[in-house]
């Protein structure tokens, strides 16, 4: 609450977000609705993807009239309908073009939960994510450039992306690894943790414990790399409150992974924001960071957390000019074989760097490197620390 008494934002918003995806009936005056306020709720929702959902809010509570806000709202509700239909088409096709090519598959994140909400336009997504075994991969993206969609073929960590001629973002995982050896250890073992579906011969589905896990190990992924917006908290009401699932299972995976103290602060967090609890210290912090970073979080947090974990700037700025053998490996799989380019393809990396367009974001990581304060380091590890990362 504000000094005199009043609703803020943030509070706003969640109460909006409990009304259309929790289903609770809740009572807001009508005087939280002023113009200047619905203007600061669009652009608090829009940073976090959830202003189509706040859009089904405001028109139940008759607040959508003609002013500029209200109007930008209902924009992003449309385009959250029209991005569902187009996604589910998509992943309609992909699917069949699978099972013609006899390819095994595995559905990820939006594509599977959208189900689980009230409806499946609130769970907007920006890509489709699918997993297909490594040994497939090749076989996988020339079936799909064939079909029309375009790709230059180059390998992130885990995927390598695709284009439709719609435009629709496909990431073709080949594994659903994080870069993270206390949790990779268990998410390179996806395909035991998966079981053919009743319908489709190649689609298989996680069992509903592991997509879990996967959510929770994906989340942590994106706390140490600068934020992971409010969507993933609200994913795990909705695991959590219409998914069944084995909770003791879920949970002795996170054990394996350390992550089962990480698991109990963002649980709280979604409690409070989706439930009654009240905010502690530690909750109100994580709210902090969340809703400072956006959907995705902001470079100068990812850096922050980088400095707390390389031990300051000097050996962040070498690490990002002089990338390791595991993390180039990933850009370069000659490497896997020729370990002995290693030097070369650092230099290759330099190169592409330079003539792809992506200097610019190197020499600006490198200029918020330097301006970040051991305190602010310091801080950002005590954090992370304290919310079991």
């Amino acid at each position: 609450m504000r000094e005199d008494g009043t609703m803020t934002t943030t509070e706003l918003l969640f109460l909006l977000l409990r009304q259309e995806v929790c289903g609770k009936n809740i009572a807001i005056s009508s005087d939280a609705f002023s113009k200047d306020e619905v203007e600061k709720l669009y652009r608090l929702s829009k940073a976090h993807d959830v202003a189509h959902i706040i859009s089904g809010a405001l028109i139940k509570r008759g607040i959508m009239g003609t002013d500029e806000a209200p109007k930008k709202f209902l924009n992003e509700q449309m385009l959250a309908v029209y991005r569902t239909n187009n996604l589910k088409y998509a992943l309609s096709q992909i699917t069949s073009l699978f099972e013609k090519e006899e390819i095994a598959y595995i559905a990820l994140k939006g594509s599977v939960l959208r189900s689980y909400y009230p409806e499946e336009w609130m769970r907007t997504s920006c890509d489709i994510d699918i997993l297909v075994r490594e040994d497939d991969l090749s076989h996988a993206v020339d079936a799909l450039v064939a079909s029309g969609y375009k790709t230059d073929k180059k390998r992130e960590y885990h995927d390598i992306s695709l284009y439709s001629e719609a435009g629709i973002h496909l990431e073709l995982h080949f594994n659903i690894k994080e870069t993270m050896e206390n949790i990779d250890t268990l998410l390179e073992k996806v395909w035991e943790f998966s079981k053919r579906d009743s319908q489709d011969k190649y689609a298989y589905n996680l069992s509903n414990e592991y997509f879990v896990f996967h959510h929770i190990a994906h989340m942590c992924y994106h706390f140490t790399h600068g934020g992971c917006g409010i969507r993933p908290f609200m994913d795990l009401w909705v695991m959590k409150n219409k998914m069944q699932y084995d909770e003791a299972v879920v949970r002795n995976y996170l054990r394996q992974c350390s992550l089962e103290e990480f698991y109990d602060n963002i649980l709280y967090v979604t409690d409070v924001w989706f439930g009654d609890k009240p905010h502690t210290s530690r909750s109100e912090k994580i709210e902090e960071y969340v809703l400072r970073g956006g959907v995705y979080g902001t470079l100068e947090n990812h850096i922050t957390v980088a400095q707390s974990k390389n031990s300051g700037k000097f050996k962040y700025a070498l690490s990002r000019i002089f990338l390791p053998y595991k993390s180039l490996k990933n850009s370069y799989p000659i490497l896997e074989k020729y370990k002995i380019l290693f030097p070369f393809m650092q230099i290759k990396r330099w190169f592409d760097i330079m003539f792809s367009g992506r200097a610019k974001r190197g020499f600006q990581e490198l200029r918020i490197n330097s301006k970040i304060s051991k305190e602010k380091v310091s801080e950002m590890g005590k954090f992370l620390e304290d919310i079991g990362l």
